[in-house]
């Protein structure tokens, strides 16, 4: 039996269903992407770590590209 002719039969209102409503007056650095600039300033050292981590990729990729010539 589902939910629906349960909570019928049981005398219940029908269940509310819960959607998530999407807030357009956030603070957004970017309208894409769904990180707000309270967020981004909760971590201040994220910009120099993905910076620090592309740069030893970079490196690590030169080298190997400048070994295999």
């Amino acid at each position: 039996m589902g939910e629906a002719k349960r909570r019928r039969k049981l005398g219940l209102p029908p269940r509310e269903v819960i959607t998530k409503k999407f807030n357009d007056n956030s603070d957004k650095l970017f309208p894409w992407i769904p990180i707000s600039k309270v967020q981004i300033s909760k971590y201040p050292y994220m910009p120099v770590a993905t910076m620090a981590l592309g740069l030893i990729l970079l490196l690590v990729d030169w080298t190997k590209f400048n070994t295999a010539n």
